[in-house]
């Protein structure tokens, strides 16, 4: 891991919080990743000044190359009302999208998605607003 944890926008990390708490809060066994993600928020590096935000680090509308046991794919992780399947678009609720936000470029990790536990590593981040 590039930094000693997951570092978000103060903005960003505030509307995750709100979106995860009433998910984590269920014993839901799909929501294992949501319970993870909560977690790791309690230790979250979070930046105030988004000028100041790493630009090789996943953020909300960032679109992120990442390698899978299954391949390669390239993907935009944004807020659920967002998300598309068809353009790539993944929500920050999803297990892929709880597994990345935070993480910075080169880093690996293993995360528990419905197929099993799987390592996915961040090969490109760029920072975009949402189209």
């Amino acid at each position: 891991m590039k930094y000693s944890g997951i570092i978000l926008d103060k903005r960003e990390y505030e509307i995750i919080k709100a979106l995860i708490h009433p998910i984590a809060e269920s014993a839901n066994l799909m929501n294992s990743c949501i319970f993870r993600l909560k977690e790791e928020l309690k230790t979250a590096e979070i930046i105030e000044n988004p000028d100041s935000f790493p630009k090789d680090v996943i953020r909300l509308n960032s679109i992120v190359d990442v390698g899978t046991p299954f391949g390669v794919m390239k993907i935009q992780l944004v807020l659920p009302e967002h998300s598309n399947s068809e353009q790539k678009r993944i929500s920050i609720l999803t297990p892929m999208g709880s597994a990345l936000i935070g993480y910075a470029e080169k880093d690996k990790i293993m995360w528990d998605f419905p197929n099993g536990t799987h390592e996915v590593e961040i090969l490109k981040v760029v920072h975009s607003q949402f189209r």
